[in-house]
């Protein structure tokens, strides 16, 4: 989310597109998601004072979820947004529901609603969520991401290049001018 915020604030400062393709973190969560474990420095409510202060360097709110999702559903209606030219207001509101307010991004009414305040017709996107339209194509795009050698996210490829993790801004520019060199 950090990093996507930081990719997003970049894309209009040096006029690219943002090309979301899906990469399933956790491939073995079960439908129902599960807790997410503490990570070194968190409290059961706060993310660790590293990651608040680099959320909020972008103006983000970031809190500690709770819960770790199945996300297979919130990259169907991704791909689905994506048709729709509607990723980049899905992607970001999904992520605020998620680091924000602890919501479910595997529950239907939970992506109803984000998925409506992204500006997309539910009554078309609904019946094609359910019925795992997009499953198989998020699940190979996922797959042609491990190949190229993502492992975790945020990962940007940028000029072939892949570069992981939470890197900074000027990293980020930086590999963006010698792409574009």
């Amino acid at each position: 989310y950090i990093g996507l915020g930081r990719l997003d604030m970049l894309a209009k400062e040096m006029s690219f597109q943002v090309d979301r393709r899906p990469f399933i973190r956790q491939p073995g969560h079960p439908s129902e998601g599960m807790p997410r474990r503490q990570f070194d420095g968190e409290t059961e409510t706060e993310l660790n004072p590293e990651m608040q202060e680099r959320a909020k360097e972008v103006g983000l709110v970031m809190r500690r979820p709770r819960w770790s999702p199945n996300a297979l559903r919130a990259h169907q209606v991704t791909a689905y947004a994506k048709e729709q030219g509607r990723d980049g207001e899905f992607h970001h509101l999904a992520a605020a529901a998620y680091w924000e307010s602890d919501s479910d991004l595997n529950d239907l009414d939970v992506l109803k609603g984000i998925a409506e305040s992204a500006g997309m017709d539910w009554t078309d996107l609904g019946s094609r969520i359910e019925s795992d339209e997009y499953r198989e194509a998020v699940l190979r795009e996922d797959e042609a991401a491990r190949e190229k050698g993502v492992t975790g996210t945020p990962t940007y490829m940028i000029g072939g290049e892949l570069h992981g993790g939470d890197i900074s801004i000027e990293e980020l520019r930086e590999a963006i001018k010698s792409a574009a060199a």
